[in-house]
């Protein structure tokens, strides 16, 4: 077995760790609700969705007067 196939097989390795068991323990995390993972992803979306709503209203006179 060579360098290059030992390296092959960590990544395939590594990939499957982060595909199922990363995975199911970043769901275990989110779906704490204490957990501080879930308030900043909770922070980053309203954040997110704040600032679609100003860049909205700031462009309201566009959406009420040129499109018709």
């Amino acid at each position: 077995m060579d360098n290059g196939e030992v390296k092959k097989i960590v990544n395939d390795e590594i990939k499957k760790f982060v595909n199922d068991a990363l995975d199911k323990e970043m769901k275990k995390i989110v779906h704490n609700s204490s957990s501080q993972t879930r308030a900043e992803l909770i922070t980053t979306i309203k954040d997110a969705l704040e600032a679609v709503y100003k860049m909205l209203w700031v462009k309201k006179e566009f959406w009420k007067s040129d499109i018709r």
